[in-house]
């Protein structure tokens, strides 16, 4: 059954599109890693599966933000905000929430919690749709096309990829990190 569907999906890009598509509203990450090694193993066009994944993951972040700003209309939401320590997490998020939105694209498990809080303390709508417009193809091209030269070559190159990527992400984290400790201790 599993090679038919990878038959049909092979034969029908329209479909694979839109298969990939709905599969990133689940776990985006992990679709697009599927496209990129499906592509690779069955020849599918690489067209249509990165596009399905691109368009999946930028719509679905806009609907958690949608999401994040009807959530804070309702009862519960004015309720939930209306305590000291909501208030005070909404001031610290609202006075950095660009940058959050950025920074979430690049780090798995972040863009749920962020770009549903930048929908709650009502971040401008345009610049966030215009971060996610323009960083989710470099995150999900990259991604694609890392799992599609995984597919395609063999685990011990993947590997040495997958730590080459892992030690620039731990570096950029450790410089991150250490910039804003430089920063917050020239403020203070």
């Amino acid at each position: 059954m599993l090679l038919e569907l990878l038959f049909l999906l092979n034969q029908h890009p329209l479909l694979l599109g839109l298969v990939l598509f709905f599969a990133t509203f689940i776990v985006e990450d992990v679709a697009t890693i599927a496209a990129g090694i499906l592509v690779a193993r069955t020849g599918a066009d690489p067209v249509a599966a990165l596009t399905g994944v691109i368009l999946g993951t930028a719509i679905g972040d806009l609907a958690l933000y949608a999401l994040g700003r009807w959530g804070g209309e309702t009862r519960i939401g004015q309720k939930l905000r209306a305590r000291a320590d909501v208030k005070r997490a909404e001031g610290w998020i609202a006075g950095r929430v660009l940058l959050l939105v950025f920074a979430a694209r690049f780090a798995p498990g972040f863009r749920l919690p962020v770009y549903t809080a930048s929908g709650l303390v009502a971040a401008p709508f345009v610049p966030v749709a215009a971060i996610i417009a323009l960083t989710t193809p470099f995150w999900s091209g990259g991604l694609f096309a890392v799992a599609r030269f995984a597919g395609e070559a063999g685990t011990q190159q993947f590997l040495i990829i997958a730590l080459l990527a892992g030690l620039l992400i731990g570096c950029g984290a450790l410089l991150f990190g250490r910039s804003r400790q430089t920063r917050s201790l020239a403020n203070a």
